[in-house]
């Protein structure tokens, strides 16, 4: 028996350009994964996220997080898309209500979206929290300044 690894035939429709190089390769999408309103909705919950003692992130750094996450998900299966507007639905339409507000997370200060999220972390529906937070999380600490203001050099540890 052979130790070599099984290669599977590349298929290809007819007319299919072939895939670019390693190097030539252009992430960005040609549009958006993300409707606005939905993007609008998670920077919001963003903002409250990672909301720290000294205020909210810096608008900069949300409006890259916005642009990274509307690229991120034009990259991504229409299921994953889906999943991920229904919990950012869930967080930005139900957590208010946890806090005594009748309206969305749009109407809320960030002081208020930020313990509306606390309180929406002690109930059932805080899977529906995870689901956004671990999505925004992996985007927003890919932006540098994030990054280096947890200690993060974008290295390899070793």
């Amino acid at each position: 028996m052979s130790a070599e690894p099984a290669t599977l035939p590349v298929v290809r429709d007819e007319g299919s350009e072939p895939a670019p190089a390693d190097g030539d390769w252009d992430r960005a999408a040609d549009a958006p994964g993300l409707p606005p309103r939905t993007l609008r909705a998670a920077r919001l919950v963003c903002e409250a996220l990672f909301s720290t003692a000294e205020g909210p992130p810096p608008a900069e750094r949300l409006d890259w997080v916005e642009a990274e996450l509307a690229d991120f998900f034009a990259h991504v299966t229409l299921r994953a898309q889906l999943l991920f507007r229904a919990c950012l639905a869930t967080v930005y339409l139900l957590s208010p209500v946890l806090v005594g507000r009748l309206r969305t997370m749009g109407g809320l200060t960030v002081d208020d979206r930020v313990a509306a999220l606390h309180a929406l972390e002690r109930t059932p529906l805080s899977l529906a929290l995870l689901g956004c937070k671990a999505i925004l999380c992996i985007v927003y600490y890919e932006h540098p300044d994030a990054a280096a203001s947890i200690g993060w050099d974008q290295r390899c540890m070793r």
